[in-house]
């Protein structure tokens, strides 16, 4: 979201109305008022989540002239919404060509107008996907009174715009050359965190002890520090008060949060490291998310390379290393093999070897 709002101030869009409702609290905490992120924020809540186009709904009566919709959970950058701003048309949605389409409503296109929406295809296939940001005018409001339920009981804001496309009434795509990306699995922050970090302007305001290399945009946070004999590549982002090193290599890609720990020897690439999360000495971690407060033992390894995953009501392909959710513990000499999922507060006893899908709160021995 803070990259969201960043995209935003820089085209000097600064007076924000954010629908909050599940986990409101977190979201406003950080945000506040918005000052400190150059705008101004009044927040809507959204008691029942009923969908988007619900959701939309509560911001009627505050806006009275043309306006942007974005989502707080996708990535985009400053041109995709100077793009979005500069569209003609009343009703705009934000387009993207992707390879891979079936996870993404499609537009069907005819003479620079969207004739049809087609959610979710689940087929693989090529197109121009809606990223579900969209230029409306005020008169949008009329037609969410009017937007059918779907079958999941929400009013979603597409069904909206397929009535709208039905009456004959003009829906432009603007297919954007700017950076989106959403975040459909938690294994797709990795590609989300590679874009976010080539946003980002790093500075280094911790300590960097004599010996340590550091090359190409590497950021570190107040209080944190590098320990000698660390090799750090950018694109990198560590947050405050974290201790890394001694002899710790950190490769492109990675972002760390607040009072991180990495042990001596440990080598970290193509990940995310939430805070107060602690990692031991000797161990390897590539292509893989750690959650908060995870407490991981020295000689850890985990590898990287293609999986399926098994989500209960079907199977997805992805590649990549290991997903651990907060308060995880693992002793020494754990071995993850790809595409492993870990629930939050489990437990992995030393020299274990894990793969899957591992319960919340389990307890593995090897």
């Amino acid at each position: 979201m803070e990259h969201v709002i960043s995209a935003l101030a820089a085209n000097d869009i600064r007076d924000l109305y954010i629908v909050v409702g599940y986990q409101k609290e977190r979201v406003m905490d950080y945000f506040e008022d918005g000052l400190d992120f150059g705008v101004k924020i009044t927040y809507l809540e959204q008691n029942e989540l009923l969908g988007t186009a619900h959701a939309l709904r509560k911001a009627e009566g505050y806006v009275d002239d043309d306006f942007l919709v974005v989502n707080g959970d996708n990535l985009i950058d400053a041109r995709a919404v100077k793009e979005l701003v500069a569209a003609k048309g009343e009703n705009v949605i934000l387009a993207a060509l992707r390879q891979h389409s079936g996870d993404y409503g499609v537009l069907m296109v005819q003479q620079e107008r969207v004739k049809a929406i087609i959610e979710k295809p689940g087929r693989p296939c090529s197109g121009i996907i809606n990223t579900g940001a969209y230029k409306f005018s005020p008169s949008i409001f009329e037609d969410l009174r009017y937007t059918p339920i779907s079958e999941r009981g929400s009013y979603e804001l597409t069904q909206t715009l397929s009535q709208m496309i039905a009456d004959g009434r003009g829906v432009v795509p603007v297919i954007s050359k700017g950076i989106w990306s959403d975040a459909i699995f938690a294994w797709d922050l990795l590609n989300a965190n590679n874009l976010a970090l080539g946003m980002k302007d790093q500075i280094v305001s911790g300590e960097v002890e004599v010996g340590a290399v550091i090359k190409g945009p590497v950021g570190v946070g107040r209080g944190s520090i590098i320990r000698s004999g660390s090799y750090l590549i950018g694109p990198i982002c560590i947050g405050e008060d974290c201790d890394i090193g001694p002899s710790v290599t950190i490769l492109p890609s990675t972002s760390i949060g607040d009072s991180v720990r990495i042990g001596s020897h440990s080598e970290v690439r193509n990940s995310i490291i939430m805070s107060d999360a602690r990692i031991g000495s000797a161990s390897i971690i590539s292509d893989s998310v750690i959650g908060a407060s995870c407490s991981l033992g020295d000689q850890l390894v985990i590898e990287t390379g293609p999986s399926v995953v098994d989500l209960e009501d079907a199977f997805e392909r992805a590649e990549f290393g290991a997903i651990f959710a907060d308060d995880v513990t693992l002793e020494s000499r754990v071995l993850a093999s790809p595409g492993t999922v870990v629930g939050t507060g489990a437990r992995i006893g030393s020299g274990a070897s894990i793969r899957g899908w591992i319960e919340r709160e389990s307890r593995v021995v090897s």
